[in-house]
């Protein structure tokens, strides 16, 4: 009965959607409409989100996706977290955070009503079309009779406490520029787009790049510990599909500011809203068609493939047609030399970025479907390209907050890079110190962090009489990135890799660590079996004890290697089992300084998201 009411209540949503995109043709005024219909969509599709979830709860196995992605031995947080593990469940999810977008933009007070109502129409036309491709290609409510005994569990790879939050926050992400993007079609409808709709979109910008920083950040942590990936990134085809709408995000976040701040850039925050949006949606046609493999791609329906590539293009194509019909008023020149020229060379070359990724995804796949043969795109093609834009863009960012906004003088230029001389050299003397191999690479990224704490020192000076939530705001997210970017220096030219000595060995001394082999166990836990090492790790007087794992799962016939770790602001000790061999398991240690930083600049820049959502917020209050 529960799975019923759930698919009913989709079904309601549909119509409920459908009628609130409609209501403007059918009837002579909507505004008494549009929000009762936002809140019982969404109350609808949370019921059911609660209905499927019910379903995972109680192993209800005459759910074919309870059966595909479920085991009754499973704990009940992954059974709980694997409603979104799966491609049913998780488009439920989006659908979720898409219906709460629209409740909260219709709860919330707005300058412009108008354009509120128009937003919300639009967004019932964008709910449709993902409610439309739940029922009819990704239903998670389908029956089978008779039940099946029991189920044929969860990924265990995805199971993992980074899962519970990593597709939350991320679908946040994604789905937020859905909004943005109604905002847009709303302002290109009016032929309106000022200083106003700036302020009237600046909250969900900021909130939804808040969130998909935490979640690409919460999805590298997790492939950090579970996979071993990295440490902060992979250049995986997954990986990389979430980092183009970030990239495109950031420029459309600025642009905006520049829109609201300086009434310049409305042509282009526009055309950043579609793009953004649909590079939301590419990454999802990607990740749903099968086209690409990957550990947490979702495979592989080609009618799912063709019917998100069919929405890409309508919306895309739409979006990028009212655009070009509506020709909306050309802005006053910009001055290079400014605030608003730094951001708008930054959002090139964010644009850039984003297309050279967009390229080494799509590139293997086109020589696919040419019948070509295959070729794979990793870290060198992304070395060569994608990070040499990083030094300049950085560069911007630390030198655009403190330009003036139409110009600057001489005199102002000299200061600031007298400014930045300082810590260029401090940074020189610290690597010359060091002196390594890659001692130019650290002097370039370590040079780079100190310009952004410089820039954010006399960003904060300079406002400390007049400093709002908003100036918060980006000091702190331009402090994320500082503490981003000397961390990944770090981390990436660093690490120290060690073979550890086999359990039943004698102690060994490992660079600054002595490790000691203690024992071996093994033990049976809810729904796998666990085989672990436990070592001794010293230095000095300080002693770890540390336990990799292999765990193998029975229902899935797969092992996983689970590491262990220890850390400290200072470094990270990763301690990981491999793969038997004719020599017994092979073991590594990884010893990486900084590398909670990484996660520290995540978590700083998805703060400085939230506090601009907040300012927004208050400002309309």
């Amino acid at each position: 009965m529960i799975p019923e009411l759930g698919h009913f209540a989709l079904l309601l949503a549909l119509g409920v959607a459908l009628l609130n995109t409609s209501s403007p043709l059918l009837l002579r005024t909507s505004n008494y409409l549009v929000k009762p219909a936002v809140t019982l969509q969404f109350m609808l599709v949370f019921a059911a989100f609660l209905a499927l979830v019910h379903c995972y709860v109680v192993s209800d196995f005459s759910v074919v996706n309870v059966v595909e992605n479920s085991h009754s031995a499973k704990p009940l947080l992954y059974k709980i977290t694997g409603v979104w593990g799966n491609h049913e469940g998780s488009m439920l999810l989006w659908m979720l955070v898409l219906s709460f977008f629209g409740f909260l933009v219709a709860f919330f007070r707005a300058e412009d009503v108008e354009l509120k109502r128009l937003t919300l129409h639009v967004h019932g036309l964008v709910s449709a079309g993902f409610l439309a491709f739940i029922l009819f290609t990704s239903n998670p409510f389908w029956r089978i009779y008779p039940p099946a005994f029991e189920g044929q569990d969860l990924n265990p790879l995805l199971q993992d406490i980074g899962l519970a939050f990593h597709p939350p926050t991320l679908y946040v992400g994604y789905v937020g520029y859905g909004i943005v993007f109604a905002y847009a079609i709303a302002g290109l409808l009016r032929g309106t787009i000022d200083s106003a709709w700036a302020r009237a979109v600046k909250p969900w910008l900021g909130i939804t790049w808040a969130a998909l920083t935490l979640g690409i950040g919460a999805g590298s942590w997790w492939a950090y510990r579970e996979l071993g990936w990295g440490g902060w990134w992979f250049w995986d085809p997954v990986e990389n599909v979430s980092l183009m709408p970030w990239l495109a995000g950031g420029a459309l976040l600025h642009a905006n500011l520049v829109l609201e701040r300086r009434n310049q850039m409305g042509k282009l925050v526009v055309l950043l809203a579609i793009l953004t949006f649909s590079l939301s949606l590419i990454g999802t046609f990607i990740v749903r068609s099968g086209l690409i493999t990957s550990v947490h791609a979702f495979a592989s329906d080609p009618l799912r493939g063709l019917y998100i590539l069919g929405y890409i293009v309508l919306v895309t194509g739409g979006g990028l047609t009212l655009y070009a019909w509506r020709q909306l008023p050309t802005s006053a020149p910009i001055s290079l030399l400014s605030r608003t020229g730094f951001i708008l060379l930054n959002n090139i070359l964010l644009l850039t970025a984003a297309g050279t990724i967009l390229l080494a995804t799509l590139y293997p796949l086109i020589l696919e479907l040419l019948g070509l043969p295959p070729v794979s795109v990793g870290p060198p093609y992304f070395n060569a390209t994608f990070l040499p834009l990083t030094a300049p863009l950085l560069v911007l960012c630390a030198a655009a907050p403190l330009m003036a906004w139409d110009g600057t003088t001489k005199k102002q230029r000299v200061a600031l890079l007298k400014a930045a001389a300082l810590p260029v050299l401090g940074c020189a003397c610290i690597v010359l110190l060091m002196f390594q191999e890659e001692w130019w690479l650290l002097l370039v990224g370590f040079s780079l962090s100190a310009l952004l704490v410089m820039s954010v020192v006399r960003y904060a000076s300079s406002n400390l009489s007049n400093i709002s939530l908003r100036h918060v705001a980006s000091i702190i997210g331009h402090a994320g990135l500082a503490v981003f970017a000397l961390a990944i220096t770090a981390t990436s030219l660093s690490r120290e890799v060690y073979e550890v000595p086999r359990i039943g060995t004698s102690a060994m001394q490992l660079g600054d660590y002595t490790v000691t082999p203690l024992r071996a166990e093994k033990a049976q836990e809810h729904n796998y079996v666990t085989r672990r090492g436990v070592f001794e790790i010293r230095k000095g007087n300080s002693t770890i004890t540390l336990a990799p794992e292999i765990r193998y799962y029975p229902v899935r016939d797969m092992n996983t290697s689970e590491a262990a770790l220890h850390s400290t602001p200072l470094r990270d000790i990763y301690l990981v089992m491999g793969e038997s061999g004719k020599d017994g398991v092979g073991i590594r240690m990884y010893v990486t300084p900084l590398q909670q930083w990484v996660w520290y600049g995540f978590v700083l820049i998805g703060m400085s998201g939230g506090l601009s959502f907040i300012a927004g917020i208050r400002r309309r209050s």
